[in-house]
């Protein structure tokens, strides 16, 4: 499992159930705060705020923090299921039915195929970003239109996907990745926040051939493999590519 010793704690300011943020300390096994001392280890903290579970770094504890956003992206459609039209859609495969995202991160993906009416199971190995993705598909649940439709959240699967690939009962249609990449060294590329606050807590991903591989082995018919467009295929030479803003998603069929 992953530590955070003198990496992470968790912050308790009132808001909430202490017992709950107690729990999370003790599953993270990490130290629980009422406050933030100049002199603690820490540079970042989970604290419930505004009834969501966010994730702040030191220097900007009284500012917001960052969240599993579950609304829909600027130009991402809001009705259920959404259109399949977008490049990500195209790479899915237009008789892809079921999913699995095998890097859910932040979510923002996996949250933009389950909107187009997928059946997506997600894979996080980070415990970290695990408990912020249950809060996540816990506020998913709770909004009326999922009530409405009598909607379930992604099923969330807690860690290694190289292992838990391995373990599948049934092959899925469709297997995504979106690994972390170096960022590109450019003095005018800035990387969104919760891009650098990942890296700077998880690192990057080192085995990122490795779960492709495993993901080849265990899909029943094709893996998507986010890119940035600088950066070369994953898998050598994809079946086919779609190009998005800045980045490309690579096709590899399984034969």
């Amino acid at each position: 499992m992953q530590t955070y010793t003198g990496k992470l704690a968790v912050l308790y300011q009132g808001e909430g159930d202490r017992q709950l943020s107690q729990a999370l300390a003790d599953r993270l096994a990490v130290p629980l705060y009422a406050s933030v001392a100049h002199d603690c280890p820490e540079s970042f903290f989970l604290s419930w705020r505004e009834g969501c579970l966010k994730l702040l770094d030191k220097e900007l504890l009284k500012k917001g923090g960052l969240v599993v956003d579950i609304a829909p992206r600027n130009g991402e459609q809001r009705s259920w299921p959404a259109p399949k039209q977008d490049a990500l859609a195209q790479a899915l495969g237009r008789k892809t039915k079921t999913i699995i995202d095998a890097t859910t991160g932040w979510g923002q993906d996996s949250l933009h195929i389950f909107r187009m009416g997928y059946n997506l199971l997600c894979i996080e190995r980070s415990p970290v970003m695990a408990e912020l993705l249950s809060d996540g598909f816990n506020r998913l649940l709770a909004e009326d239109w999922m009530q409405t439709l009598k909607l379930q959240p992604p099923q969330l699967l807690r860690g290694n996907a190289i292992e838990l690939l391995q373990a599948l009962d049934a092959p899925p249609d469709c297997i995504y990745l979106d690994p972390m990449f170096p960022p590109k060294r450019k003095k005018s590329a800035l990387a969104k926040k919760s891009m650098v606050v990942l890296r700077e807590l998880l690192g990057d991903d080192q085995d990122k051939e490795l779960l492709f591989e495993a993901a080849l082995q265990a899909t029943a018919r094709r893996v998507v493999v986010k890119n940035p467009d600088y950066a070369e295929p994953l898998g050598g030479k994809p079946s086919e590519s779609y190009q998005g803003k800045l980045l490309r998603y690579d096709v590899y069929l399984k034969n």
